[in-house]
């Protein structure tokens, strides 16, 4: 869902999309951008994925804005593989363009007019947030002090006043909040950490009134995904320059525990969704 809407926002002009024709000046370019709606499948995944994240030479084919977070490339080399066999229809409900009257900072293709993320796995919910962690999280995008292409492109576009704006807004809708639920070996580590491993209860920084995000009710299968991202990155965790928490915070969740811990959060005992 992510990668449709950064496509729609970001790729679509030169690379067109199902019912889209490219721009005519990125056709009149040396080489012109092809049509990925037409000719994606001359590409396997492997190489859709180092054009994505390392770009072109000598093309107007960028690298990916940030070069920390291949899972945002990985999403979009698989909305890319399905361009061809998409209809214009699926497309546009896909991306969800909202009327800049209804949505002038392009927020609810993602994050939907609810603040629920329109059901995607890949969106969190922003109903309940506290305003000022949403705040504080679109102005680090826009000046790149948090890691996210997707959301850099939005945010560097948006007017403090309209962050102000965008942050009370979704602050003030109902998503998030729910009571905790589900094993006691996720309880454990949410509740009172693992003093033996020196990981942290995640309550010691994710609570109302917190500098941190609210995370009880937030969607199981984001958490997950987020700390599996963590996990893996050792980049981040071994730099001398990073000052990351929740790399080195994630590293010590032992890893048949993330899917307990995300459902024990969302307060689904279920499946991660």
């Amino acid at each position: 869902m992510s990668a449709a809407g950064h496509f729609a926002n970001s790729c679509a002009v030169c690379h067109g999309a199902p019912g889209q024709k490219p721009a005519p000046v990125m056709q009149a370019a040396t080489p012109p951008a092809p049509d990925l709606s037409v000719n994606a499948r001359e590409w396997t995944d492997k190489q859709l994925f180092w054009i994505l994240q390392h770009g072109v030479k000598y093309t107007g084919m960028p690298a990916w804005a940030v070069q920390d977070r291949q899972d945002e490339v990985r999403r979009m080399v698989a909305f890319v593989r399905r361009l061809p066999d998409m209809t214009p229809t699926q497309y546009r409900a896909l991306v969800a363009e909202a009327s800049p009257a209804v949505d002038p900072d392009n927020c609810t293709g993602c994050h939907g007019t609810d603040g629920r993320g329109r059901g995607a796995p890949d969106i969190p919910v922003l109903g309940g947030q506290s305003p000022e962690y949403l705040l504080a999280a679109l102005k680090g995008y826009a000046n790149g002090t948090r890691s996210s292409a997707v959301m850099q492109q939005v945010a560097m576009r948006m007017e403090p006043a309209d962050m102000e704006a965008a942050a009370r807004r979704f602050a003030a809708m109902p998503g998030l909040g729910a009571k905790p639920a589900g094993e006691p070996a996720a309880a454990q580590i949410v509740e009172r950490g693992l003093p033996d491993k020196q990981l942290p209860a995640c309550v010691s920084c994710h609570t109302p009134g917190k500098p941190y995000p609210v995370l009880a009710g937030q969607r199981a299968s984001y958490i997950a995904a987020r700390l599996r991202h963590w996990q893996g990155d050792k980049n981040v965790v071994d730099a001398r320059k990073s000052h990351a928490t929740m790399p080195v915070i994630a590293r010590r969740i032992p890893k048949d525990m993330i899917d307990p811990i995300a459902r024990y959060l969302a307060g689904d005992a279920g499946s991660v969704r």
